[in-house]
């Protein structure tokens, strides 16, 4: 099974650590350790540190994606960095999607991740899942800025994050 302990170390790293960003036009406003500000309302982000981000992660999106029961440990870290940077019901109707598209099986697209979900995922080739995952990746978030043009300039750092693991 997964290991949550693995996964957050790359999580961190790739949402920035313990720097603080506010940086204009980003919805998140004030970010650290990947934790926004708008997301979180009644936390002291600039005084988060790093355990508080781990918990966070923990319960708020590794928990509810179902990570600890996703066999294959690369599956869950794709799923959880897609989660840190979309939400957990995005990425989640982005795995069933893709589930559906490879194993034509009848999972739904809910953005919830049940035993039916969890046992497509782990009977799935790992690199096919991988693949059209980040496709559907690259896919959403095309959609985020042609429905929202100033977004365009963050979508070569998500593109280079999805090819980058994520």
């Amino acid at each position: 099974m997964a290991n949550f302990d693995l996964a957050i170390v790359k999580i961190l790293e790739k949402e920035g650590g313990a720097t603080v960003t506010n940086i204009s036009g980003d919805r998140g406003g004030l970010t650290k350790y990947g934790i926004s500000q708008r997301s979180y309302p009644k936390i002291d982000i600039a005084n988060l540190t790093e355990q508080g981000a781990k918990d966070i992660y923990m319960t708020d999106y590794w928990m509810k994606f179902r990570g600890n029961v996703i066999s294959d440990q690369i599956v869950a870290e794709s799923i959880f960095c897609a989660a840190a940077n979309m939400g957990v019901r995005t990425a989640s109707r982005l795995v069933q999607t893709a589930l559906n598209e490879i194993l034509a099986v009848d999972v739904a697209v809910d953005g919830m991740i049940g035993t039916k979900t969890i046992a497509a995922l782990n009977k799935c080739t790992k690199t096919v899942f991988i693949t059209t995952f980040t496709l559907g990746k690259i896919a959403y978030y095309a959609h985020i800025c042609n429905k929202d043009r100033p977004q365009s300039k963050f979508l070569l750092g998500w593109i280079n994050r999805v090819l980058g693991g994520g």
